[in-house]
């Protein structure tokens, strides 16, 4: 702590994840220029070491791997990143880390917490001296307004913060939500049954999951891949390697039964495997920016009076998909062609626009159809099957997934690896232009429904994981339920289906799983796993914090045209809240949860955390 004298203006920071940590960071690397050395009091909140998290806290399972290359996670904003305040040029997560990366990449989430905290105890130990730096490991349950304590610039005084942890309550002038993903409680279910989730994986819960017991998962995502290795390798099952090189998996006879689905039925894609040395430079060079679907571009269109995201933002970032992708193709496997790159080049870039045209060209450009980019058939490969029974889903899914992991892993990959590296710059777009309040609520609510496609194709595993899925899957551990699952909490007394496989509470209660694409298939189960992260619902919400401003009207959600709501209610590019009454609180932020940032890309993860600095710093 430092020793001074005099008023200090006094800020918040509730939440020290990454995002959280971030915002310290340019917090502090701002105030020499910004506030030179008047006093300055920073108060970090949160129940778990700063840094790291609860997401990634360094005594969590070895067995939970980040789906994001160490090489391509940095926490440190470069020379690339186009903001008011300093650089701070440091080490990549792989650059840093002391520790083996898996499946040649990815680091365990614990280790990565451990560069977290190096990070966050690296920038706080080299701040000015002026700035006190308290560090309170608690949860914050309210915000009061006390305008008697003196009067904020935006004339709403300061706030008194309000800790779980007994010490006495503090005040802030301004205050950064950064507490994450917001956990809710889960829905009630019928006596007898069990319920694990939504939220991330939850070691102690799935431990009480009996060995052999069978299990109905909701959801295909990440979530499930976590809580699948802590079922099976966390377990003391094993995967081995056979003679030609597949992967078999050995279990130790602890593991549950899945019986896994979703709204697509099928599991993310895994990560592209790096490109081999022998790559054509073209193909694993991606382009520096989107050649189409640009900010400036997006926002002229969305500024058109009557604009929508879907009419006029969203042609341009399929055309930028499809641009990349047969860039790609083009370059790695010309063979597969029958026209000029330079001849397509110029066509696409005219066509934009026209859509029937532009797959005209792609029809004449690409004799094979599974060579062209087919958005529908990426987004749901099972839409308008129909299985004979369970046993045909399988066996048609396993090959599905043996060919996905052929095609991001095999030696044609760079025609994916483009598209993927596509989708994260046209993701970057699309969150520049909400964050910097060029999107409205309506557009908000398009954009996401869209581009839940760009993180169903972008967003998956190593591509280990997905293999030892697929040999999980040949062993019986995981069994698909198919496409639009749909799943029933049944109490006791309504009779079961003996096409199905499962096994009832002894109440008689039990969960049931099924499909319209598996007519007559049922699964049963005493116990849900909801592998997946929560959709927000302010009634179930379990952070004391939310629920108060909540309750009081302090925060509030966003309503789509259909009535749905969404996210909180925020001002625009600022992120401060806006209340029942229409009032924005300028002393306050909510900076939600993103993805981990590149290096030299010039995130916009960095500039929009240095934009939020420096508004702290400066009453902006």
């Amino acid at each position: 702590m430092n020793d001074h004298t005099g008023p200090a203006r006094s800020l918040c920071i509730i939440g020290c994840g990454p995002r959280g940590a971030s915002i310290v960071e340019r917090i502090l690397a701002n105030v020499p220029a910004l506030y030179g050395d008047r006093p300055l009091d920073l108060h970090i909140v949160d129940p778990y070491p700063p840094g790291a998290g609860r997401t990634w806290r360094t005594g969590q399972s070895g067995l939970l791997w980040m789906n994001s290359a160490a090489e391509q996670v940095t926490m440190y904003p470069d020379e690339s990143v186009e903001c008011d305040g300093p650089p701070r040029p440091g080490p990549t997560t792989a650059g840093w880390l002391d520790a083996p990366l898996h499946d040649g990449a990815y680091a365990a989430r614990r280790d990565q917490g451990r560069y977290l905290r190096h990070f966050f105890a690296t920038v706080t130990r080299e701040r000015p001296a002026s700035v006190r730096l308290y560090v309170h490991r608690a949860r914050v349950t309210d915000l009061r307004r006390t305008p008697a304590d003196g009067a904020a610039a935006d004339g709403r005084g300061r706030q008194q913060v309000i800790l779980d942890s007994g010490e006495p309550p503090f005040l802030a002038d301004r205050v950064v939500f950064a507490q994450g993903h917001t956990e809710t409680l889960a829905a009630p279910v019928p006596a007898g049954l069990t319920r694990i989730g939504p939220g991330p994986a939850d070691a102690e819960a799935l431990e009480r999951i009996p060995a052999g017991a069978p299990v109905v998962v909701r959801g295909l995502g990440l979530v499930f891949i976590d809580c699948l290795a802590l079922l099976t390798e966390g377990r003391g099952g094993r995967f081995t390697r056979t003679p030609d090189g597949a992967l078999r998996y050995l279990p130790s006879g602890r593991e549950p039964r899945l019986y896994a689905g979703s709204r697509r039925g099928v599991p993310l894609p895994p990560k592209p495997a790096k490109p081999g040395p022998a790559a054509p430079a073209t193909a694993t060079a991606p382009a520096a920016a989107p050649r189409f679907a640009t900010v400036d571009a997006c926002r002229a269109r969305l500024s058109r009076p009557g604009a929508t995201f879907a009419r006029d933002a969203w042609p341009l970032v399929v055309a930028e998909l499809g641009w990349c992708h047969y860039r790609a193709l083009f370059a790695e496997q010309p063979a597969r062609t029958r026209m000029s790159w330079q001849d397509f080049d110029a066509q696409y870039a005219v066509l934009i626009t026209d859509a029937d045209r532009l797959a005209k060209l792609a029809r004449a450009a690409v004799p094979d159809p599974a060579d062209r980019l087919d958005l529908d058939r990426l987004a749901a490969p099972l839409a308008g099957l129909r299985f004979a029974d369970t046993e045909d889903l399988q066996r048609q899914l396993r090959g599905h997934l043996a060919e996905v992991l052929q095609r991001r892993t095999g030696p044609a990959r760079g025609v994916d690896t483009a598209l993927v590296d596509a989708l994260q710059r046209v993701g970057s777009v699309i969150e520049e232009l909400w964050r910097s309040g060029g999107l409205d609520a309506h557009h908000v609510d398009e954009a996401l429904r869209h581009f839940a496609l760009g993180t169903y194709l972008s967003s998956g595993p190593p591509p280990l994981r997905a293999a030892q899925l697929l040999a999980l899957a040949e062993a019986g551990i995981v069994t698909f339920v198919g496409p639009e699952m749909r799943v029933e909490a049944l109490g006791g007394g309504e009779a079961g289906d003996e096409t199905g496989a499962g096994e009832r509470a002894p109440g008689g209660a039990v969960f049931r799983a099924s499909s319209p694409a598996v007519p007559g298939a049922v699964h049963e189960a005493a116990v849900l796993l909801d592998a997946r992260l929560a959709a927000p619902d302010p009634d179930r919400v379990t952070d004391p914090l939310l629920r108060a401003l909540l309750s009081r009207g302090e925060l509030v959600q966003e309503h789509t045209e259909d009535g749905a709501g969404g996210m909180l209610h925020l001002s625009g590019a600022g992120l401060h809240p806006v209340d029942a009454s229409g009032a924005v609180h300028r002393d306050r932020i909510i900076a939600g949860p993103a993805q981990f940032p590149r290096p030299h890309t010039n995130a916009v993860y960095f500039r929009q955390n240095d934009a939020l600095a420096r508004g702290l710093l400066t009453d902006g």
